[in-house]
């Protein structure tokens, strides 16, 4: 086979079903090759940054990894934040680099850039180059199965384009299992032991989950232990790994009264699969004393927060453990006066605009709706207090938190779950930048709601300048007339200034099936740690 066709053909093996691109002359070779092959559909977006993004969006909402192929010099150096927040927020992304020539490298040639994996390797998980033709299979299957395994992360394949024309003997080889080992359960019988001790007198245990639960069997398992009568709580990344329709379901461990109340009362708080970030916990006035940590290593452990106990490696084998150590216990929790006191504590936001408006939202929208945000006002406060009912339907990038995301990624989201509802939760300033993607929505027919909150500032910075340093009004934006920009692409397009008029506009004109752009001009006038 040409090398062209070793690549997709091991698409193929490996299940890979959506290639996400932006071809140029290094890289048409293959993208000819999957244009001509139906079963691998191609999203071609209009710039790189953008289809990072939508591969990120891809892979949180479907859980796989998601492929990019990307030409060598500006196309590459263009997916760096994008593989920033996979790297830092552990989502699997293969990107396919087709590489210029390096032997030709000094001459002043096409894209010429030296060593170009430099530039990722404070923040990519692996990288490979394909220098001679027969180890093309094997180092693709190589990437594919260190992109999947945990911790989960980006990991890069430079491939010359010159190999994609070249013949290559011998079939691409199927991916090397790892050496059995012990299993999971038996490695944690120490920590389970040691779990066990600490835990033992304790009467007000608290788990609190991150994003490496999201996963049915762990879901299950937080069900299990938190039945027992343990309140259980998230970080941002791990809203939805169980409905927050259950009782002992108290949402993100970032808001204040009674979720701090919970904390403080806590003797022992269990954290599992969450990093503990720093901008995620501890700066948001998080306080864990007595804290068990669990992670699938220890890259985290003990940055933030001193551990009494901590245990890295299988997150399940470790949650089946403490699943068996509650199982006959019973607690000093008053759940059901927790979530009476919690009721009281939402009716007492609804003069806040920003729970509002999110309180809207979670009415109007349908339960599994998947919900993708960046960095702005109505973002923040849901992420606070929107309730998620179902795994990887909240999606928010908090690896190093961009803004230039939300509609990008939930391109890729509904591309992943073209079955469920999609919705983008928009600033007016991270927004634009990603607008020239309404191409693609119209190219591939991605029908996502996209909500676009504009008051012509990067409101989070203008609130920061005027308390820090007494300016007003330097973040003000200069935009366009968002409505009329979706309907210049054909999208439907509708505007609203007031609450009650964003309501009408989601009961009555928002059609799952089809795009559709709102853009509501109401103010929303502080972030929610501010109240």
């Amino acid at each position: 086979m040409q090398g062209k066709q070793v690549i997709r053909t091991f698409f193929e093996e490996a299940d890979i079903s959506h290639v996400f691109q932006l071809p140029g002359l290094h890289t048409l070779s293959l993208n000819a090759e999957l244009f001509s092959h139906q079963n691998i559909k191609t999203i071609t977006a209009r710039h790189e940054a953008n289809l990072a993004f939508m591969a990120d969006g891809y892979a949180r909402a479907s859980g796989r990894p998601a492929v990019i192929v990307v030409t060598p010099g500006p196309g590459l150096g263009n997916i760096v934040s994008g593989c920033m927040e996979a790297y830092s927020d552990d989502v699997p992304l293969l990107i396919i680099h087709i590489d210029t020539d390096r032997k030709d490298m000094g001459k002043g040639i096409l894209h010429e850039l030296d060593s170009p994996e430099d530039i990722f390797r404070h923040f990519i998980k692996a990288s490979f180059r394909v220098d001679e033709p027969p180890i093309l299979a094997s180092r693709l299957h190589d990437a594919l199965r260190a992109c999947n395994t945990p911790r989960k992360g980006p990991v890069l394949v430079s491939i010359p384009f010159r190999l994609l024309d070249s013949e290559i003997s011998g079939q691409p080889r199927a991916p090397q299992r790892a050496p059995a080992g012990p299993s999971g359960p038996d490695r944690m019988q120490p920590f389970l032991a040691d779990l066990e001790r600490v835990v033992k007198d304790r009467r007000r245990p608290v788990l609190l989950g991150g994003k490496a639960l999201m996963e049915p069997g762990t879901g299950v398992l937080v069900d299990k232990i938190c039945g027992r009568g343990l309140p259980f709580l998230t970080t941002t990344g791990g809203k939805g790994v169980t409905s927050d329709h259950n009782a002992f379901s108290f949402g993100n461990v970032m808001a204040k009264g009674v979720v701090r109340d919970i904390l403080a009362s806590a003797d022992v708080v269990i954290a599992a699969g969450t990093r503990l970030r720093d901008v995620d916990a501890r700066r948001r006035g998080v306080r864990i004393g007595n804290l068990v940590h669990i992670d699938v290593d220890d890259r985290w452990i003990g940055k933030n927060y001193r551990t009494a106990l901590h245990c890295a490696g299988d997150i399940e084998s470790a949650l089946e453990g403490v699943a068996r150590i509650v199982q006959e216990r019973t607690f000093d929790w008053d759940i059901e006066a927790l979530k009476r006191q919690q009721d009281l504590e939402m009716k007492g936001l609804t003069k806040e605009t920003g729970y509002v408006l999110v309180d809207l939202l979670r009415n109007t929208v349908p339960e599994d709706t998947i919900i993708v945000c960046d960095l702005n006002m109505p973002s923040y406060w849901a992420e606070y207090y929107l309730p998620v009912f179902c795994q990887r339907s909240f999606l928010m990038p908090r690896g190093i938190s961009p803004i230039f995301y939300s509609l990008a990624a939930a391109l890729g989201a509904k591309t992943a779950r073209p079955d469920l509802p999609c919705l983008a939760l928009c600033g007016d300033g991270g927004g634009l930048p990603q607008m020239t993607e309404l191409a693609t929505v119209v190219k591939y027919g991605i029908p996502v709601t996209i909500l676009v909150h504009n008051n012509n500032s990067f409101s989070i910075l203008e609130d920061a300048t005027q308390k820090r340093h007494n300016i007003h009004g330097s973040m003000q934006l200069v935009n366009p007339d968002f409505v009329k920009l979706a309907r210049s692409f054909g999208i439907r397009a509708k505007r609203t200034g007031t609450l009650s008029g964003l309501k009408r506009i989601f009961v009555r004109d928002v059609r799952w099936d089809e795009p559709l752009l709102v853009e509501f001009t109401g103010g929303v006038p502080f972030p929610p740690w501010n109240r």
